[in-house]
């Protein structure tokens, strides 16, 4: 096996695994459509809570996507191959995270022109939400499967998961809708950018070794 060989089978995972995919996308669509019927339809309201809305939605979806990253790998033994693969079990667990992420964000991105219509967003604010869901949802995926590699070994680990690293998620919900907010009201956004940008780097850098040691852990 190489690496190029096991981000080819991550995406050959993802297609026949596909209807975990759809489940989250669709849950974000759910989320994101209920809130102008159930609280307040109106412009006034849904304009400035929009990225607020949209931000808490692809929360709410990323935990559903990743909290099941690792649980067919540790119950067909793929998991277990992955640690005595002899490759580098760090940037293994980065490529199946890439591979996670596409899989996702892509699609999120891509209904978000419909979305941001449907919450009234203006134009000044979709270009900094599409750059803030960019740039801040790495780092979601990578402190979630710190979390989901900590509980794979639990049969009930979906909640331990939220507990776990929802609070490590508040500043790039607080960085993201700051930014879009900033956006509408003409004020600089970029220093909040940035602040998502480090925290995404930040991530890449620390996660997947963070991951391989729980990985082995749980494994063994």
């Amino acid at each position: 096996m190489t690496y190029s060989s096991f981000l080819a089978s991550e995406f050959l995972v993802l297609w026949r695994r596909k209807q975990d995919v759809f489940n989250a996308l669709l849950f974000f669509i759910i989320v994101v459509a209920l809130f102008p019927i159930g609280i307040n339809s109106s412009p006034d309201f849904l304009a400035p809570a929009a990225a607020g809305i949209v931000w808490c939605a692809a929360v709410l979806a990323i935990l559903m996507a990743v909290e099941s990253m690792f649980k067919e790998d540790y119950r067909d033994g793929s998991l277990e191959q992955l640690v005595v693969s002899g490759l580098s079990l760090p940037l293994l667990i980065l490529l199946k995270v890439v591979a996670q992420w596409l899989a996702v964000v892509l699609p999120l991105l891509v209904m978000m022109p419909l979305l941001s219509e449907m919450l009234y967003l203006p134009r000044s604010g979709f270009r900094v939400l599409i750059m803030t869901l960019l740039i801040g949802t790495p780092s979601l995926f990578f402190i979630g499967v710190i979390g989901a590699a900590l509980t794979v070994s639990i049969k009930q680990g979906a909640m331990l998961v939220m507990l776990l690293i929802l609070p490590f998620y508040l500043p790039v919900i607080i960085f993201s809708t700051l930014a879009v907010k900033a956006a509408q009201a003409g004020l600089p956004y970029l220093g909040l950018l940035a602040m998502l940008l480090a925290m995404s780097l930040l991530s890449l850098v620390i996660s997947p070794f963070m991951t391989a040691i729980a990985v082995k852990a749980s494994v063994n």
